[in-house]
């Protein structure tokens, strides 16, 4: 077996969605969605062509981080359509420091969620279910709802996955039916909202489910956290270029500026405060990219001038 792949499986792995810009691919560039990361490797789910063997480049947009998580050298171990496994064989010593706190901050906060309850779960994968769920918005978050309860940690894979199959998109009335959940409960309403929201990243139909969650819970700051990180991890376009990232962070902005116009202090509020953080990202990802085209231009100058960078004896 593939020692690198036997290692990785070994290694903790956490379950994300980091949308992620990919250099050194058959096409070049182009962008993915960073899944089950680990401190060694990680899947990524993207339409690029990808095949074994292959060394690609990473920058992944971590929510909460100001700069994007580096990969130099991420190998292709396996590739199966849209989706291929990869280990991580060259990232600098500072990025691997930020990928093992990433890490260890996400496996920190599973723990204290716990294991959930361990009831029996309903037969989701019980075929013909999806159909039956689609047809009635309210039936299929009142399912998915009890899923969520029996086991938060497994839903996002067993319940949340069968809801998403069930609605691929965040039809009005499947949004509304989640908007009516939460205005009317509590804490579990609103978790069980924002784990189902991470099937429908990039889609604008869920800003009205997030702006209950902030109406209803305006200083709960777990809360409004995820918000910030589902919000942040939609809007990545399809497009290529340095400044890409920076680029789908001012598309979304854009797009939050419409919450000022909702009439409720809270959101409002809210709406502030993210586009100034926006604001910010933006600047810190161009100011990154610029400094990265800064030292190539310079590492090619001193190339093309004739300097030697490699090994010069010390004079005695």
């Amino acid at each position: 077996m593939d020692l690198k792949v036997e290692e990785q499986r070994t290694e903790p792995r956490i379950a994300v969605q980091f949308q992620a810009m990919v250099s050194g691919s058959v096409e070049s560039e182009g962008t993915g969605i960073i899944l089950d990361l680990s401190r060694n490797g990680c899947r990524l789910e993207s339409q690029l062509l990808m095949l074994p063997g292959l060394s690609l480049e990473l920058r992944i947009a971590v929510p909460g981080l100001e700069w994007a998580l580096k990969v130099d050298g991420a190998d292709v171990q396996w590739a199966n359509e849209d989706l291929a496994g990869l280990a991580f064989v060259r990232i600098r010593e500072t990025e691997r420091q930020r990928l093992s706190e990433l890490v260890s901050a996400r496996l920190a906060n599973e723990a204290d969620i716990g294991d959930g309850a361990q009831g029996e779960l309903m037969p989701f994968e019980f075929q013909g279910l999806e159909a039956v769920l689609e047809k009635n918005p309210e039936v299929a978050t009142r399912k998915g709802l009890a899923w969520f309860t029996q086991d938060r940690a497994e839903f996002r894979f067993r319940g949340g996955s069968l809801l998403g199959r069930a609605f691929p998109t965040c039809t009005p009335e499947f949004a509304a039916a989640l908007g009516k959940l939460v205005s009317a409960g509590g804490d579990t309403e609103a978790d069980f909202a924002l784990a189902l929201l991470q099937n429908y990243l990039g889609s604008t139909s869920i800003d009205g489910v997030l702006k209950e969650i902030v109406a209803r819970f305006p200083h709960d700051d777990r809360k409004l956290g995820e918000v910030r990180t589902i919000i942040n991890s939609t809007g990545l376009t399809s497009g290529s270029g340095e400044f890409a990232l920076a680029e789908a962070w001012r598309v979304k902005k854009e797009s939050l500026t419409r919450w000022l116009t909702d009439g409720r202090p809270a959101i409002t509020a809210f709406a502030e405060q993210h586009i100034a953080e926006f604001d910010q990202m933006i600047a810190a990802e161009r100011r990154r990219v610029e400094i990265e085209r800064e030292l190539r231009e310079r590492s090619q100058h001193e190339d093309e001038s004739g300097h030697d960078h490699g090994y010069r004896p010390k004079p005695f």
